[in-house]
């Protein structure tokens, strides 16, 4: 009774073990793979935020570039030389159908004005409602207060000038609803070239400010811009932007709602952090400093060494807590659930998941094999052949190699497959494919391609004679009596050779 009892505590204390070293195992599998899925979630997020970014840059920058030409185009062209040369009101109704032809094909320019040399607006044309509109004398405005008339006051002649994004104001006040705007402006001149105006175009940036605005959603991370000050230009929840503006608004903005995030913000270029489990990648976008990407025409250049902080905006991609936290929570949700069933299948025999194991890596590596391989002859078949090929033509053409391929049908082979069987058919497909076999170096390859049908790969040659000449080694093998379990048969062969790059 006592060894009985013995017995059985002891396979409970091996029934034990094994299940604890099975839990312990699931546990330490599981803690690996938490990680792993964490970090490989931080590195799609920042991936994801990083490509999205670049995305949006380079979309902005061609669209400034391209106000940029066009500030250039209308300020110097022909229409407006002659307007310089000879103000009057003939041409005048030139320069604004000229101004409203742009606007219509353009679409983001919200205003096309020309001031003279204190501020005033002389010229004026306005895209409403899609519909380009010339400005009467009585409404046009002084903006001679505005920075960027004092800006350009400096600006040397073909340069022209990009400002901060800011919104548009009227009379001094902003416009409603907000219009987020930035402003090109270039100086006119007459045949003299002497200034006689300053040309501003208004891009009304609107609608690139949307297109970023829907790229955040709850399943990534939320795209914002800011300027200098921190405020937002753009944020997917609206209310949020322009708090300079808004009354009761001014400390609406990131640098107050995440100091920590904006110190190191401001601080560099470009840059990922990590802060209480939100995630922030971003990036520094200079207006004034377009001109940097263009090689050929400098387009954007203002007078100064440097560009004031003023012009620069920051790209900001935010991954919220949230939006991490619920992806832990789904993850070890995951990670439960694999334990439970880990445990429940951890009561099976060992043995038996040896077994299993031993068994599916013997099926996975004979279906590998008979996938690639020739079931009568051992040879390759087409579909490892093909690959074999691909990755010689390759090495050839990056070392500039040479490389042959073979092709062999065997002659008289279907008579002796009728009169012996198939049996016999096959002894001979196996002697073909060791004759083959011993007129080639290791690192080329033979084939079976189809019933009767070989390719011989020569992986490296020297020119085309040595293909030629394995060739006839090839030929001459074959001819030879192939011994067979019915006596000996006797087959011939057609061989045709075709050489890499020549062919």
């Amino acid at each position: 009774m006592t060894f009985e009892t013995d017995k059985q505590h002891l396979a409970w204390y091996a029934y034990a073990s094994i299940l604890i070293f099975s839990v312990i195992l699931c546990v330490l599998i599981i803690v690996y793979y938490y990680r792993s899925q964490i970090t490989a979630f931080y590195n799609r997020a920042d991936a994801s935020s990083i490509s999205e970014i670049s995305l949006h840059e380079s979309m902005f920058k061609k669209d400034l570039l391209q106000v940029a030409s066009d500030t250039r185009l209308l300020a110097d062209n022909h229409v407006m030389l002659r307007y310089a040369d000879h103000p009057s009101p003939e041409m005048e109704a030139d320069v604004e159908s000229f101004w409203k032809r742009m606007l219509t094909e353009r679409e983001t320019y919200d205003q096309i004005r020309l001031l003279d040399l204190s501020g005033m607006e002389v010229l004026r044309v306005d895209y409403n409602n899609k519909f380009p509109i010339s400005i009467p004398k009585s409404e046009l405005q002084d903006k001679s207060e505005r920075y960027y008339v004092t800006d350009v006051q400096s600006l040397r002649m073909g340069r022209v000038y990009v400002s901060p994004m800011d919104v548009n104001q009227e009379n001094g006040v902003p416009e409603q609803p907000l219009k987020p705007t930035i402003r090109f402006a270039s100086g006119v001149y007459n045949s003299l070239q002497k200034r006689v105006g300053i040309l501003v175009i208004n891009y009304n940036a609107s609608n690139y400010l949307s297109m970023l605005r829907a790229s955040s959603h709850d399943e990534k991370a939320d795209f914002m811009i800011l300027n200098h000050d921190s405020y937002w230009l753009m944020h997917p929840d609206q209310q949020y932007e322009w708090g300079q503006y808004i009354p009761g608004s001014a400390d609406t903005k990131f640098g107050t709602m995440f100091p920590q995030a904006w110190e190191q913000i401001q601080r560099q270029k470009r840059g990922k952090l990590l802060i209480k489990d939100n995630v922030y990648d971003f990036d520094t976008f200079d207006l004034q400093n377009l001109a940097d990407y263009v090689s050929t025409r400098r387009l954007i250049v203002n007078d100064k060494d440097k560009s004031s902080n003023d012009s620069q905006i920051k790209y900001v991609a935010h991954l919220p807590s949230h939006v991490i936290g619920a992806y832990r929570k789904k993850l070890m949700m995951q990670c439960a659930f694999v334990l439970l069933i880990w445990t429940v299948l951890s009561l099976l025999p060992c043995w038996g998941l040896s077994n299993l194991l031993v068994n599916y890596f013997h099926e996975h590596t004979e279906l590998s094999h008979r996938a690639h391989h020739d079931n009568v002859t051992g040879l390759a078949n087409r579909v490892l052949f093909t690959e074999r090929l691909e990755h010689a033509l390759m090495m050839s053409e990056r070392y500039e190699r040479i490389c042959a391929v073979l092709y062999v049908d065997l002659d008289g082979f279907k008579p002796v497959n009728d009169e012996y069987g198939h049996h016999i058919g096959d002894e001979l497909l196996v002697s073909v494919a060791g004759r083959m076999h011993s007129c080639i170096r290791k690192t080329d390859t033979v084939a079976r391609i189809g019933g009767d049908e070989f390719a011989i790969l020569l992986a490296e040659i020297a020119n085309r004679n040595d293909a030629i000449r394995i060739g006839e080694k090839v030929i001459s093998r074959l001819f030879d009596p192939i011994p067979t379990s019915k006596g000996p048969v006797s087959v011939g062969a057609s061989l045709g050779v075709a050489v890499y790059p020549e062919d």
